[in-house]
C-alpha cells in the first residue's frame, strides 16, 4: 500500500513535548495567586478552628491543595490529601448524575412518575424531574424519622435504609407538605426516592451503581457511599464545637441526599469529568445546569438545576455550586462554567464559612458571588438525626 504524501526517504522529527499546563500555569500567574491563596487559608484557617482540605483550580491546573487539622482528633492523626469527607449535600450532584445517566441511556424520562418504578409509591402527581429540582413538595423525612422514635420512646432506633424510610413513611401516611410543582422547597426526602429509582431501573444497589458508572471509570479510588459496608482506611471522623465527635447514627444507611464520601483530589477528577463530558454527555449537563426554579432566582438571586445551585451574572457567566452540611462535616464544591474555576473545601469539624467563597474568586479573578449563600433552606441536612 502507498500512502500519499508519505516520504520514507526522510527522518521523522519528533516534536518535543509540550507542557500545557506549564504554559496555563504561567498565563494565569500561578505563582501569585498561590502565594495569595496561601495567605489567605494560613490566616482565615487557624489551627484549631479548621480541620479539613481544599482544593483550588483554574482552567484545570491546581494553584492551590493542602490539608489542615485531624482526621482523628483523639489519636492526633493529621489530616493528608487522600482522606476521604461525608460530602453531605453536595452528595445530591452524584444522585443527579445517576439519574441523568439512565436518561441518557433510554432507561427512564424526567417526565416519569416515581410509580413507574417504585411500586406502591405513596404520593401522586409527581414527576422525576420535580424530585430532581426540588419542587416534588415532599416532607422532610429526617424530622418525621426522628419524631416517630422519639414518640416511641426508642433511644436506640434501627438503622434505617431508603426502603425503610419509604416504608415508614407510607404507614404513617405522610401527606406531602405541598402540592407538586408550587414552588421550590429543598428537600432531602426527594433525593432519597432518586436513589430508589436508581436501583429499581438499574437491578444493582446504589453504592454499586455508583461504583461501576462513575467512581471506578474515573479513578475516584478515595470515594465510596457510606452504605457499602466496607471498611475504609481513608475515611475521616466528624466533629462539632471543641472537637466533640459526632457519632454514626440511625439515618446514616440512607443515601442519595447524602452519603459519599470523598477527598479533593477525587472531586478534582470529577470536575474535569463534568468539563470534558467523559461520562455525561455535554447536552445532558446543559440541562442539569438550567435552572427551573424563578420563584428562588426572584428571592436569593440564584437557581436550582438537577443536583446544583445556578447562579447566573449579568454578563453571560454561570456557576454551578452546592454546599453540604452532616454530623459535624461541612463541604462546599464551586465551579465556575465559563472562568472553568473549582474550589472544593472539605471539613470534618464544623464551619460553615467555608460557604461563602468570595474572596477566593477574587483572588482568581472570576465572577464573584453576590450574595452570601443561606445555608439553612439548606444545603444541609440536619445536624439532628438523634432522637
Amino acid at each position: 500500500m502507498v500512502l500519499a504524501g508519505c516520504n520514507s526517504a526522510q527522518p521523522k522529527t519528533i516534536a518535543p513535548a509540550i507542557d500545557s499546563t506549564a504554559i496555563i500555569y504561567k498565563l494565569i500567574n500561578g505563582d501569585q495567586k498561590h502565594s495569595q491563596l496561601d495567605t489567605f487559608f494560613q490566616h482565615r484557617f487557624k489551627d484549631g478552628v479548621f480541620s479539613g482540605c481544599v482544593l483550588v483550580a483554574q482552567r484545570g491546573v491546581v494553584l492551590y491543595e493542602k490539608s489542615f487539622g485531624w482526621r482523628d482528633h483523639e489519636q492526633r492523626d493529621s489530616l493528608t490529601l487522600d482522606c476521604s469527607f461525608q460530602l453531605a449535600s453536595v452528595s445530591k450532584q452524584f444522585t443527579a448524575a445517576a439519574i441523568m445517566l439512565l436518561r441518557q441511556q433510554g432507561k427512564l424520562k424526567y417526565s416519569d412518575s416515581p410509580e413507574k418504578y417504585l411500586p406502591g409509591f405513596p404520593w401522586s402527581g409527581i414527576t422525576i424531574e420535580q424530585l430532581l429540582t426540588h419542587r416534588a413538595g415532599l416532607d422532610k423525612y429526617t424530622n418525621i424519622c426522628d419524631n416517630y422514635f422519639r414518640q416511641q420512646k426508642i433511644d436506640e432506633p434501627p438503622v434505617y435504609t431508603n426502603d425503610s424510610v419509604l416504608a415508614l413513611m407510607k404507614r404513617l401516611d405522610v401527606r406531602a407538605a405541598h402540592a407538586p410543582g408550587e414552588k421550590f422547597d429543598y428537600s432531602n426526602t426527594g433525593y432519597v426516592v432518586l436513589a430508589s429509582i436508581v436501583e429499581k431501573i438499574s437491578g444493582q444497589k446504589f453504592c454499586d451503581f455508583m461504583q461501576a458508572n462513575f467512581f471506578i471509570p474515573l479513578k475516584m479510588t478515595h470515594t465510596w457511599i457510606n452504605t457499602d459496608g466496607k471498611d475504609h482506611p481513608g475515611k475521616t471522623k466528624g466533629y462539632f464545637k471543641q472537637w466533640s465527635w459526632w457519632q454514626d447514627n440511625f439515618l446514616d444507611g440512607v443515601a442519595g441526599d447524602k452519603g459519599v464520601f470523598s477527598s479533593v483530589e477525587d472531586l478534582f477528577k470529577w470536575d474535569r469529568a463534568l468539563k470534558n463530558g467523559s461520562i455525561l454527555k455535554k447536552e445532558t449537563l446543559a440541562e442539569a445546569f438550567t435552572g427551573h426554579s424563578p420563584d428562588l432566582l426572584k428571592k436569593k438571586n440564584q437557581d436550582y438545576g438537577y443536583g446544583w445551585r445556578i447562579l447566573s451574572f449579568d454578563d453571560g457567566a454561570k456557576s454551578v455550586f452546592h454546599n453540604g452540611w452532616w454530623h459535624g462535616y461541612t463541604s462546599a464544591f464551586y465551579r465556575g462554567i465559563s472562568d472553568d474555576v473549582t474550589i472544593i473545601i472539605l471539613c470534618n469539624k464544623f464551619n460553615k464559612g467555608i460557604y461563602y467563597p468570595r474572596p477566593i474568586l477574587e483572588i482568581l479573578g472570576a465572577h464573584v458571588m453576590p450574595l452570601p449563600v443561606d445555608e439553612k433552606d439548606s444545603d444541609s441536612v440536619s445536624e439532628g438525626g438523634k432522637p
